[in-house]
């Protein structure tokens, strides 16, 4: 089956005309979530990182017990 290839398409909107269309307020809202958005992301890869970490560790030496008669 090919491939599908995927276009990007941007729409760039003159920040008065932007500003016009959404209130101020409502601007305010959407930089916060977008900063929440990228928080997230941060948190996602820094457990990652931390998983990563754990495993690269060196495991301890398990202690058996022996049977003395």
């Amino acid at each position: 089956m090919a491939a599908e290839k995927m276009r990007e398409i941007r729409i760039s909107i003159p920040e008065e005309l932007f500003s016009f269309i959404i209130p101020s307020r409502t601007n305010e809202h959407l930089l916060r979530a977008r900063k929440e958005i990228l928080l997230a992301l941060r948190s996602l890869i820094d457990a990652r990182i931390e998983s990563l970490e754990k495993r690269a560790e060196p495991k301890p030496e398990t202690k058996k017990k022996i049977k003395v008669e």
